[in-house]
């Protein structure tokens, strides 16, 4: 089983199970050319992996990232008492183990537990660079506290390093601490860490108001239109209709080709695709279930082209007026 293999045997299986696309980019973006070099090497001389040691690894993985994710939302006490009520006290002290190491390297902990208030006055007075590298070790809905709070073109700069980081050095890490040290005690990185991208800031402005998202998106589009219209690709997500009120997805029906909307839901989830059949007539829905029942097999890559048709249709009718698109902690009103 899974305890048998060694912590590179593991990582080999995960990666194996996960596929050659998804694994390259996590070996990518993860892994140093020394650390992809041993795993090959580990893939290649591995014999048949069971599909009971896989998914025991898989297992183990999700375990530990979700171990990880409640002590630092809720501290290591608030931890143990969510996992010892899933897996039991013993395995409960074998996941927290496993993780205590990697929880040390993990820069600014206790800003993350920080009321935001506090956050902003801490580093609203810091250079811009400094303040992403802060906000991209933050929870979404406190950066996005700190970052309304911001001046709207420092918002603008703010958001595009925020985008634009990716590994950050110990020396980078250290000489953010000692600006800092004088308002928070923070935890030194120990090794590189993987912080802020695109998908971080998507993260912070799916949690802002709209003023404040508008504000931004009018600079970086003044300044950086290919961030910019990166961004808007990932804020909204087809999947995301079931967020829309039943009015709005009415009036989005109304605009998008049939053949793209059967194309789309084809990759949809059920529920998406039940909200959808629901905002329909009877006889629409049929039909349309008809044409997805005898649609023949489909490229991935056209389904996420007439799912993006209709997302821009959404982000048309939105900046129009005619639909409303909740976000952060906004009420969706249709008046």
């Amino acid at each position: 089983m899974a305890s048998n293999l060694s912590g590179e045997q593991k990582a080999a299986v995960l990666l194996m199970s996960l596929g050659s696309d998804l694994s390259s980019k996590v070996l990518k973006h993860g892994f140093s050319d020394e650390e992809i070099e041993l795993i090959t090497s580990v893939i290649t001389d591995m014999d048949h992996i069971s599909s009971e040691e896989t998914s025991a690894v898989i297992e183990e993985f999700y375990q530990l990232h979700q171990a990880r994710s409640y002590v630092l939302s809720g501290g290591l006490d608030y931890a143990k008492d969510l996992l010892e009520k899933t897996v039991g006290p013993v395995k409960t002290q074998e996941i927290l183990e496993k993780i205590s190491q990697s929880l040390q390297k993990v820069p600014f902990q206790n800003l993350r537990k920080s009321d935001p208030r506090q956050l902003i006055s801490f580093i609203r007075d810091e250079n811009p660079q400094t303040i992403a590298f802060v906000l991209a070790h933050l929870k979404p809905d406190q950066a996005a506290a700190v970052l309304s709070e911001l001046p709207p073109e420092v918002q603008a700069d703010v958001s595009r390093r925020v985008a634009v980081l990716d590994r950050t050095s110990p020396d980078i890490a250290k000489e953010i601490e000692q600006v800092l040290e004088r308002k928070l005690s923070t935890v030194v990185s120990t090794e590189e860490t993987v912080v802020g991208g695109i998908k971080s800031l998507v993260n912070i402005l799916n949690k802002v108001d709209r003023s404040t998202e508008k504000a931004i998106f009018e600079h970086l589009e003044a300044t950086y239109p290919d961030l910019a219209e990166e961004v808007r690709r990932l804020m909204f997500i087809f999947e995301d209709i079931v967020k829309l009120h039943d009015v709005s997805i009415q009036k989005v029906l109304r605009e998008v080709d049939t053949k793209d909307l059967a194309l789309a839901m084809r990759g949809a989830n059920s529920e998406v695709n039940e909200r959808i059949f629901k905002n329909m007539s009877k006889r629409a829905s049929e039909m349309l279930r008809e044409e997805i029942d005898y649609m023949g097999p489909v490229r991935l890559r056209d389904v996420e082209q007439a799912q993006q048709k209709i997302v821009n249709v959404i982000r048309k009718l939105e900046e129009s007026g005619e639909i409303v698109i909740s976000r952060g902690g906004e009420d969706a009103l249709i008046v």
